[in-house]
């Protein structure tokens, strides 16, 4: 593609310089990635500025390069773009090159502090039995078919999100359905995208360190309620406190859920039998009763707002109640381990203050009568304030608590671990292991017959951050080995 295709699509360019018709053979954020032919952006970000690495790029082969410094000097061999804002421009020139994919595509967002990658899943399922097929990006990566792709972000910076979509599209996608995160949307990374439906599922507290409070926290998810359009969808769990922020900024059809009796979808009863759950649900089109293969109060949030995006898209909705008996499992949240101990284990993505309490809530009330075991820490370079709230969670809800690494970062681990004590109080069912592989093995020991292991806070993760570096790690495979040693394997 030649770059003059390109420029042609991009707002507020100050100045243009160089061969308008140098062909473009990729584009690049990061000066790593850049190659021959390619256009370089460089973006500014929280830590790093992409101007610093421009000459990088250019050593590596970018061709062209877009920036918004009028003061940084770029050479004459070198076709330039100096626009007011590269990172407006990125997304724009990200859609051009890689030809506009999110055309013809039906495109749902899902936003809020928990239940994203779970409610993700879920619509994913629900679309593709209904014969849509879609795919899928967020916190596990991005799928269709057979297709995985490693994601750093839950949602990918615009230029991989659009190259997603391409591949997707060239895989016949005729939706996808995808996390949006306060970071995203106050980054611009899901610019120039129209939201079909648009899921809301909570707000508590977490990425302070970012945002700065949680009124802040909130201006970030309403971005995307005040981008839809009228003809769009907004699915808003009217049981969050924070329901009606959403609704007062958005244009678009609101549809409620959750067991708030203003609910267009809503929850009226749930019994547990033989095959799982039977949910009674109160819905625009009269009162159902729907099998799912999924328990848990939270799950049935997560599963009601995917049932309502389904049908909002005009999913049959026959088809969509017999496919929520085969939900997936979703890797890493509440996901219990097969093995053959005396006990069970459960491994979760839990690391904001609610979703630890939801998730032992829900072992506590599921397992009323069994001691409960729980292995967490807090992850460094984040919002401080939940520390000692996990705490307190922590040592009121579990029999026994382990107090062990996360991912530090750059943070000292002992001076996380103490601000997690903190909010302990004059309690001492706890105790401290730093390293996380001895943490877990020591929780799985102690537990005996009947006993519930949590170990939370990684869930999916394959690794551990550490100064700047992911070293392999996995809750799942330390627990695997274990139970291969103790010859409890499946």
């Amino acid at each position: 593609m030649q770059l003059t295709n390109i420029v042609n699509q991009v707002p507020d360019i100050l100045e243009a310089r160089g061969d308008q018709n140098t062909e473009v053979t990729g584009i690049s954020y990061d000066s790593r990635q850049a190659q021959p032919g390619h256009l370089f952006i460089a973006v500014r970000g929280l830590i790093t500025d992409g101007h610093d690495f421009i000459y990088t790029a250019i050593e590596n082969g970018a061709q062209i390069i877009v920036y918004d410094r009028s003061d940084f000097v770029i050479p004459e061999n070198i076709a330039s773009i100096l626009v007011k804002d590269s990172r407006l421009a990125l997304p724009v020139i990200a859609s051009t090159y890689f030809g506009h994919p999110e055309d013809g595509l039906k495109l749902v967002a899902i936003t809020g502090t928990n239940g994203k990658t779970t409610t993700n899943y879920f619509v994913q399922h629900l679309l593709n039995k209904s014969g849509s097929k879609t795919g899928r990006i967020g916190t596990t990566g991005a799928q269709i078919d057979d297709m995985d792709i490693d994601l750093m972000h839950t949602t990918p910076e615009s230029a991989d999100l659009y190259e997603i979509l391409a591949e997707f599209v060239a895989h016949g996608a005729k939706a996808v359905t995808l996390e949006v995160s306060s970071h995203a949307l106050s980054q611009n990374r899901v610019d120039g995208l129209t939201f079909d439906v648009a899921v809301y599922t909570n707000l508590t507290q977490d990425h302070l360190d970012y945002h700065g409070s949680l009124e802040d926290y909130l201006a970030a998810k309403q971005l995307l309620f005040k981008g839809l359009p009228k003809e769009s969808v907004a699915i808003v769990n009217m049981d969050d406190p924070h329901a009606e922020r959403i609704i007062e900024v958005c244009v678009a059809k609101i549809i409620r859920y959750g067991y708030n009796s203003n609910a267009e979808y809503r929850i009226l009863d749930h019994s547990i039998n033989r095959h799982g759950v039977e949910l009674t649900l109160d819905t625009p089109y009269g009162q159902r009763v729907v099998q799912v293969n999924t328990v848990g109060t939270f799950n049935y949030y997560n599963f009601l707002a995917a049932y309502a995006a389904a049908i909002e898209l005009e999913c049959d909705i026959e088809k969509v109640e017999l496919s929520a008996k085969l939900l997936p499992m979703v890797p890493g949240r509440l996901e219990k381990i097969a093995n053959q101990a005396p006990f069970q284990v459960f491994v979760d993505y839990a690391h904001t203050p609610d979703a630890m309490e939801t998730v032992l809530a829900t072992l506590a009330e599921s397992y009323p009568d069994n001691r409960l075991i729980t292995v967490f820490g807090c992850g460094g370079d984040r919002d401080k304030g939940k520390r000692p709230i996990m705490g307190e969670i922590a040592t009121r809800l579990s029999s026994k608590a382990i107090i062990t690494d996360d991912n530090p970062r750059t943070e000292a681990p002992l001076n996380i671990i103490q601000e997690i004590i903190a909010g302990c109080g004059e309690r001492s069912n706890y105790s401290v292991i730093q390293d996380r592989t001895e943490a877990i093995n020591a929780a799985l020991l102690e537990a005996k017959q009947g006993d519930i292991v949590a170990v939370l806070g990684k869930g999916h993760e394959p690794y551990q951050e550490i100064m700047g570096e992911r070293k392999p790690f996995s809750d799942m495979t330390i627990v695997d080995q274990f139970m291969e040693q103790h010859g409890y394997s499946t």
